[in-house]
This record gives C-alpha cells, structure tokens and sequence, in this order.
C-alpha cells in the first residue's frame, strides 16, 4: 500500500511542478510586431527597392521579375486567412521573408 502511496505521492507533487513552471503569457502579439505594418523592415525597404532594380537584386539575388513570377506560382499556397484576432502576414512578404 505505501508503494501506490508513494507513486499517487510523486504523480502529484510532479503535476504540481508542471502547473507551476508554465509561464503566463504577457502578450497575444508583442507590441513591437503591432507595429510591423507600419514600421517593419517589409513595409519600409520593399517599395525602395521596386524603384532600384540592382539594389533588389543584391538584396534578394533575384531579379523584379523572377520575384514577381515566383510569386504569381506560388502565392495560392502560401497566404494565410485574416483571423478576428490578428491580420496574416501577406504572401508577398512572406516570400520576401524566405526569400532573402
């Protein structure tokens, strides 16, 4: 009887400890991604470098062009619906995420 003692013993004090350690969330979204529309990496140097074809070629090592084709193939596939809890990242800058 003190071995299932024992056992009921270390099942709680170990189910004890899980509870414990899992950290609550401060966030649902950091606020440093909130303001990533406006002031992310994406939104900012992409427009730049659509106006400078060679600095977008460094950048991405890949040409305007086969940008844009490569993402005419796969955008279908890799766009995420809006949720009413946050806006999906856009399929063009998640290409642009992979590609660079």
């Amino acid at each position: 009887m003190s071995d299932t003692s024992s056992s009921e013993d270390e099942t709680l004090l170990l189910l004890t400890l899980m509870k414990a350690s899992k950290t609550k969330r401060k966030h649902w979204v950091h606020p440093i991604n909130r303001k990533r529309e406006e002031q992310g990496e994406f939104s900012n140097r992409f427009g730049e470098l659509l106006e400078h074809e060679e600095r977008f070629l460094i950048y991405f090592r890949m040409s305007i062009n086969s940008f844009n084709e490569l993402y005419s193939l796969i955008k279908h596939d890799i766009e995420k619906q809006d949720t009413n809890w946050r806006m999906a990242i856009p399929a063009k800058e998640r290409l642009a995420v992979f590609v660079r």
